[in-house]
């Protein structure tokens, strides 16, 4: 028996502290050293595959563990599965993080004609807001997950194409009545993205000291129109709908 994360539950680790992202509540947490262990243990090294065989250096901290697997399975943080856990889980031991990040839309982008690819860039861009604020941030990550399955192939375009992209995102997003933040550009962006069949990914990175999280699009293991340096400073919590594996 192996533990997995829950399809809501996202995992990630800056310096010696793990975060948890609940995408049905929006809300994330900081896991103490103890739990920090627990999720290393039964996530990654599968030393916790059954309930009957822990190793620790002692009973009382066999017993501890145990009931926070208990609470974990309770609160459906985490679920029994009979394979072990496949997902990669991105570790920033020793990162400083990011500072002064002030992400904002390009002026220049008010030039652009408003025409059809930007219309429906605008009316994704409704679509998203739509469902960040009447459903939350889960409906929206399965929103962006079934857009994925409906097609069977993906390709990496070139880098011309992915900047058109972003100055049509980037044109509906100034028509929008009110300012958008990193995240809906990002979602935006994948799903027009993963509609004309280019393998984009969702990604939102975090740190703490202090706490900080942004999102992106990643494609080919850049980031589109953004800082290169996020990905060496931030915790990669959640990339969807090309979630990595464990090597």
């Amino acid at each position: 028996m192996y533990y997995h994360l829950r399809d809501h539950m996202y995992l990630a680790q800056f310096r010696d502290e793990l975060i948890l992202l609940d995408t049905k509540l929006d809300k994330y947490t900081i896991c103490f050293k103890q739990l920090s262990d627990l999720f290393g243990h039964i996530l990654e090294e599968n030393s916790f595959c059954s309930e009957a065989k822990v190793s620790s250096s002692s009973e009382a901290q066999v017993s501890q563990d145990l009931t926070y697997i208990h609470k974990l399975l309770e609160d459906n943080i985490i679920e029994r599965k009979t394979s072990p856990y496949p997902f990669q889980v991105d570790r920033k031991l020793k990162s400083d993080g990011v500072s002064n990040v002030d992400w904002r839309l390009p002026l220049e982008n008010k030039n652009i004609s408003v025409n059809i690819h930007v219309l429906r860039a605008l009316f994704t861009l409704i679509k998203v807001n739509f469902y960040m604020k009447f459903t939350g941030l889960y409906r929206a990550i399965q929103l962006i997950k079934n857009t994925h399955k409906s097609r069977p192939k993906y390709i990496i375009p070139k880098d011309e194409e992915l900047r058109k992209l972003a100055n049509i995102v980037n044109k509906a997003c100034l028509l929008y009545p009110t300012r958008i933040k990193c995240l809906e550009w990002a979602m935006t962006y994948v799903l027009l993205a993963l509609k004309r069949g280019w393998k984009c990914n969702l990604e939102i990175g975090v740190q703490n000291y202090p706490f900080f999280a942004h999102a992106w699009v990643e494609c080919d293991g850049k980031i589109v129109m953004d800082s290169q340096d996020l990905r060496k400073g931030l915790a990669v919590i959640l990339n969807e709908p090309f979630r990595r594996l464990k090597r």
